[in-house]
């Protein structure tokens, strides 16, 4: 690999999850050189707005499949399975895989049940809506996923 190309890979910007503000709703943004990394980062970035993922050990793994028609339906199935899981069973995640085969998605999230002593107070959670649901590739290749969340 020659200097230059070293160099454009590095302006490539990181994987990472954020959160962000549309029409009062608060919305949840994946980023990765993937779109199955932009999946990953997205469902952090949900994850996150309840309790901190960095405060969570992968004790607990949980396993998803989804299919729909599009990227943008496969990408809220995906963020509703894992709310689903942290609503229904309580749980909260570090980390996600997920591989995609078309326009099917295999996810394995890792992590552990809630609790006060570990999480701090958490968010008392039943559900989500999801809206503005967008899968997308920019510049460079790099991917977005993102979507507004309603508690």
């Amino acid at each position: 690999m020659d200097v230059e190309t070293l160099h454009a890979e590095d302006r490539r910007p990181r994987t990472h999850w954020e959160h962000f503000t549309r029409a009062e709703l608060l919305g949840v943004r994946g980023v990765g050189r993937s779109m199955e990394q932009a999946f990953e980062m997205a469902a952090l970035g949900l994850c996150a707005l309840v309790t901190d993922p960095r405060s969570v050990e992968a004790h607990e793994e949980l396993e998803v499949t989804c299919q729909s028609v599009d990227h943008d339906q496969l990408l809220a199935d995906w963020l509703r399975e894992v709310v689903g899981a942290m609503a229904s069973r309580r749980l909260r995640f570090q980390c996600f895989a997920v591989r995609l085969d078309g326009l099917n998605l295999f996810g394995h999230g890792f992590g552990e049940r809630a609790g006060q002593a570990r999480h701090g107070t958490h968010v008392a959670l039943t559900g989500a809506s999801l809206t503005d649901v967008s899968v997308r590739q920019g510049p460079e290749g790099v991917w977005t996923a993102e979507a507004l969340v309603d508690f």
